[in-house]
Order: structure tokens, then C-alpha cells, then sequence
């Protein structure tokens, strides 16, 4: 008996090996005739498992959802199913006849491909290299996550309707999220992961730091806005529940007190107004000038705290990179950029690889990075850092051809899909703040989102062209 078990046990590590590999194939090839409902589940658990834990008090709580394999496999469990469903969008666009749906970025796509196998092709060669910088997510692997995050979501159509199935359980995550959120703000003292008042002693309570959270809360709050002013006559019930969004993902944003997000709700605010018949437009506008402007830098001024109280108007706003009523490029917040930039200097057109670092010991501002210098806050910076003037033309060229996409297509729209297709404009300008000054490249969760943004006008455009053909 002792003999048979010392058999198994042997043999178990082997058949694991030998199942594993059949079991995911036979996955990728049934799941492929349902891809909609994987890439659901996989999106929903971007909608609510929160990316950082920045500002946690208890370093132990450093492990995130997004975090969880790392320690088995190299890289993270979610990562690997993201993968996974890249497989399984391939083999969807080989038989399962998906929804066709092209975008202009093809060529970009194609481009960062290069880059990103040639880093990996020089970091074999380079004695000063480990393979696990080429591949950390401190490097450029997150753009390639980006790249098969749109694959899948434009793979995973078959019908018109999966679209709207699409846009409504991202309501419901956001929904459901946000009333966590809030009664998390009012009851249980706010997000744990307040950076704010854990370290830089500001009393203020959070709703999310996570900048996705806000995130995922204004595209609810731009979708349920679309709805309420599409024209046609919603059931009263309706127009209560989409109103009753509207006031709670507004809540979520500016109670995040990020300026980030503050700065994105302002871009996408304006892209949902000009949106609109020329009478809503000007009341829109009035409005945000004659109260959302005030009320933000109300909130601003009660972020700042109260030491800065007798501090200048700019120093109150951003007190992180003004001083004595003037602003400093070389110095706080921007140290960290300017030291980023020096290094960039070093080899300006090609980088200084994934693995590239930059000299940010020579600033004691930036003791806190504690010698890990292969980050910044700023997205821009760091696909410069890495990948030089080559990979940051090549990310200007997506971003124009994204937005020259929706000014070719938007005039045939109709009023519905129309509305996802700006939903995924408002929600890549919501981002903007944070992809110049936050650090969207290193974050797998920002730049699944991102991803999720970039798809939905193309995936909208592509159910109104099956509708007509």
C-alpha cells in the first residue's frame, strides 16, 4: 500500500504537466464559440478588484488581486488568463465567425510588437540584463497586455446585442461598486488606502484611491447621462435609477479627492456636452462653470489641509509643485520627471530598454523610492524612458488615430451606439491626466481599462455597420 501511494505520489506532478496543457486547449477550443461571457468575467473582475495598495498603512497588505501567482509563476494568475483568452479570441476569429471588427491601429500594434520582441532579443545578449526585467511590469509587458486586451474585446462579439450586454454589466459592477464605495465613506471611515491621510497627515476620507475606481464610475456615470438625455421617453422608474447613478458615481469621483480624476471628470464632462442639442449644451456648460468649477476647487483647497490655509491660491492647488506662488519643473512632485529625463537624454531615440533605470539617487527628494527608479509618474515619461522617441511617436500616433477614427465615423452613428462610442472616448480623456503624471504602464488593471476604453467606439462602430449590411 505505502508502495502505491509513493507511486501517485510521484506521479501526480506529471500528470498535472501532461493535463494542464489538454485541459486549456480544450478550454480555448469550446470557450471559443462563447468568448462574450470569458471576456465578461474577466472584465468584471477589472470592474472590482482594486489595482494598488499605495497608502495602506500595513505594508503586509502589499498583495493584490492582481498580484496572486506571482510567486508560483513569473507572471500573475490574471495575466495568465488574459492569455488565455487571447488564445481562445484566435481561435475564435479562426472558426467561431465572430463580429468582423478592424480599427485603425493595426500598424501601431504592430510597430510595438517589434519593440517589445527586439527588447526581449537584446536582453538574451546583454550580460547586465535578467530575463525577468525584460519581462517585469515595471518594464513595457503592460503595453503588450494592452495590445491582447484589445485583441479579445474585439474578438468577442457575435451579436448586435452582446455589445449592450457589455455596456450593462459594466453598469452593474460600477452600480454595485459604488454603493460599497459609499457606504464605505460614510460608515467605516472611507478607503484604507488613503495616501492622504495615512502619510501626509491631510484629514480627509476617501471613497477609492484607486484611480481605476473612478475610472469605471465615469463611464457608468457618462453611459446613465447618455440614456437620460437620448431623446427617447424612458419609464419613470428608469429615469430615477439613471439619475440615482448619476448622483452616485459623481459621489465616487469627486469624493476620491484625486485630481487626477477630478481633471479627467472635467475632459469627459465636456466631451458628453458637446455631445448634446445646442439648449442642453449651453445649460451643461453654464453649469459646470457656475458650479462644478467652484465645488472643485472648494475641494482642492480642503485636500490641500489646513496647513497650507494662509498658502497662495496656486500653492493651494497644487501644493505638490508649487512654491512661494510660482511653479518648480526640477523640484517636488517633478523631481522625479526631471530625473527621468536626464537619463532619457542618454539615448533619446531608442531608450534605454524595458530594463532601462533611471539616476534618481542623486535627488534626496526621491529617498522614498527606496533605489527602485524604474518608474515615474508620468506614462508618457516612461514609454519614452523605454523605449525612446520611437515608442513615444508610435503612442502619439495611436492616440491621434483613435480620436481621428470618431470624428470619421461618429456623423453615422446612431444616437445609442453612438453613445458607447463617446463613452470610450470620454473614458481614454478621463485617463489622460493620469497617463501624463500618474503611472498607468506600471498598473496591469489601468491598462486593461484603458484597453476597454480604446475597443468600445470601434466595437460600437462594427454593430452598426452588421445592422446595415
Amino acid at each position: 500500500m505505502n508502495e502505491i501511494i509513493s507511486l501517485l505520489q510521484l506521479a501526480i506532478p506529471f500528470l498535472i504537466v501532461l493535463l494542464l496543457p489538454i485541459a486549456g486547449s480544450i478550454w480555448v477550443v469550446v470557450g471559443a464559440q462563447k468568448t462574450l461571457w470569458w471576456v465578461a468575467i474577466y472584465f468584471v473582475c477589472l470592474f472590482y478588484f482594486p489595482n494598488a495598495s499605495w497608502g495602506l498603512v500595513d505594508k503586509g497588505s502589499d498583495s493584490s488581486f492582481y498580484n496572486r501567482g506571482t510567486g508560483l509563476f513569473f507572471f500573475s494568475a490574471v495575466n495568465i488568463f488574459l492569455i488565455g483568452l487571447a488564445a481562445q479570441a484566435l481561435a475564435a476569429r479562426t472558426w467561431a465567425n465572430p463580429l468582423r471588427i478592424e480599427s485603425n491601429l493595426t500598424k501601431q500594434a504592430i510597430f510595438f510588437w517589434i519593440i517589445l520582441m527586439g527588447n526581449v532579443f537584446l536582453g538574451i545578449f546583454l550580460e547586465n540584463v535578467q530575463w525577468f526585467e525584460v519581462f517585469g511590469y515595471s518594464g513595457l509587458i503592460n503595453v503588450a497586455n494592452f495590445m491582447l486586451a484589445f485583441f479579445i474585446l474585439t474578438s468577442c462579439l457575435h451579436k448586435s446585442e452582446d455589445l449592450d450586454r457589455l455596456v450593462n454589466i459594466l453598469l452593474f459592477c460600477a452600480v454595485t461598486r459604488g454603493l460599497w464605495g459609499a457606504f464605505r465613506f460614510l460608515a467605516l471611515g472611507g478607503d484604507p488606502a488613503n495616501f492622504y491621510a495615512n502619510f501626509q497627515k491631510i484629514d480627509v476620507t476617501l471613497t477609492f484611491f484607486d484611480i481605476n475606481d473612478t475610472l469605471v464610475a465615469a463611464l457608468a456615470l457618462f453611459v446613465a447621462g447618455w440614456r437620460l438625455t437620448s431623446g427617447t421617453l424612458l419609464p419613470r422608474r428608469h429615469r430615477v435609477l439613471y439619475w440615482a447613478i448619476v448622483a452616485l458615481e459623481l459621489f465616487i469621483i469627486v469624493f476620491s479627492y484625486r485630481r487626477t480624476a477630478w481633471g479627467g471628470l472635467v475632459l469627459a464632462f465636456l466631451v458628453f456636452a458637446l455631445c448634446q442639442s445646442r439648449q442642453l449644451k449651453i445649460s451643461l456648460l453654464l453649469a459646470f462653470v457656475s458650479l462644478g468649477i467652484p465645488a472643485l476647487i472648494y475641494k482642492s483647497f480642503q485636500r490641500a489641509g489646513a496647513n497650507l490655509q494662509s498658502a497662495s491660491f496656486i500653492e493651494r492647488l497644487f501644493p505638490d509643485i508649487a512654491s512661494k506662488g510660482d511653479f518648480s519643473f526640477t523640484t517636488g512632485r517633478f523631481a522625479e520627471l526631471y530625473a527621468a529625463y536626464l537619463s532619457f537624454k542618454e539615448s533619446p531615440v531608442w531608450g534605454l530598454g524595458a530594463w532601462g533605470r533611471y539616476d534618481g539617487s542623486r535627488f534626496s527628494e526621491l529617498a522614498w523610492h527606496q533605489g527602485d527608479f524604474g518608474w515615474m509618474h508620468s506614462g508618457m515619461l516612461h514609454i519614452s524612458l523605454k523605449s525612446g522617441l520611437i515608442g513615444a511617436a508610435i503612442t502619439i500616433w495611436m492616440f491621434v488615430s483613435f480620436l481621428r477614427f470618431i470624428k470619421l465615423k461618429k456623423a453615422t452613428m446612431p444616437r445609442a451606439q453612438l453613445g458607447i462610442m463617446m463613452a470610450g472616448l470620454a473614458g481614454v480623456l478621463f485617463m489622460l491626466p493620469n497617463w501624463l503624471v500618474g503611472t498607468p504602464v506600471i498598473e496591469y488593471r489601468t491598462m486593461q481599462l484603458m484597453a476597454f476604453c480604446f475597443a468600445l467606439p470601434y466595437m460600437a462602430h462594427a454593430v452598426v455597420a452588421k445592422k446595415a449590411a
